[in-house]
């Protein structure tokens, strides 16, 4: 283990800001920009579905992601301890699939709502998250795990 990593490791990467928050917020944000900068897109029957089965597979598949933190017993929430690090499944393809599946939300609403700016919220969402989020986690998860993580790393992209 590396140095420094015993003090800290009872607060995990030290996330101050939950992730989830940041989207909720951007997407409040996106909302109030519809009150004052109504677009006026109407919506369509296409759109409504496709944000409905978006918001199902998102939900579902973070439903998913919380059954394999459970049976992998580690931690998923940022702020609290990694007992290992999961490489495998949705993580075999992006190293936040968590993050990217949060994007379905703002996505599936805006188009449910036909909301161009609930869809356009998904860009300070995620800057946010890679700047109060990521940067620590994988900052916490190199110096844990620095063989192992270092090389899915170098294997799998951060977003998609």
């Amino acid at each position: 283990m590396a140095q420094g990593i015993t003090e800290t490791d009872s607060k995990g990467a030290s996330v101050k800001v939950p992730p989830p928050l940041i989207f909720i917020l951007s997407m409040l944000a996106a909302l109030g920009c519809e009150k004052l900068f109504p677009l006026g897109l109407p919506t369509h029957p296409i759109g409504q579905v496709a944000g409905v089965a978006l918001l199902v597979t998102t939900t579902l598949v973070l439903l998913h992601i919380l059954l394999i933190f459970k049976r992998r017993q580690t931690a998923i929430e940022p702020w609290k301890p990694t007992s290992n690090i999961i490489t495998a499944g949705y993580y075999g393809y992006s190293r936040n699939p968590i993050y990217v599946a949060f994007c379905g939300f703002p996505l599936g609403l805006g188009l449910l709502l036909a909301s161009p700016w609930l869809v356009l919220s998904i860009l300070p969402a995620c800057i946010g998250v890679y700047w109060l989020a990521i940067r620590r986690e994988e900052a916490y998860l190199l110096a844990k795990f620095p063989k192992e993580y270092g090389a899915y790393r170098r294997r799998v992209r951060r977003w998609l």
